[in-house]
């Protein structure tokens, strides 16, 4: 395996470590929570295998080439 797919394999692992152990276990909720006052909402795109978001150049920077899904998660209010 060479650099370019070790660095695109470790791309897509965080992306899913995020994905599996913190923002899959809080409640999924609709658009209409979005700017509700005193609520924190995570939209999690999920791009797919091929997407070029997970080519990063030595920038960095990557563009989007695949059309993602996304969900909204709803942070739990904490005292």
């Amino acid at each position: 395996m060479n650099r370019h797919e070790r660095r695109r394999n470790s791309a897509m692992q965080r992306q899913t470590k995020f994905v599996n152990e913190y923002v899959h276990h809080l409640p999924e909720v609709g658009p209409e929570v979005l700017g509700t006052p005193g609520s924190i909402t995570h939209m999690v795109y999920y791009h797919d295998d091929w997407c070029k978001i997970y080519d990063t150049d030595s920038c960095g920077l990557a563009s989007c080439n695949c059309e993602p899904d996304f969900k909204m998660f709803a942070e739990p209010k904490r005292s």
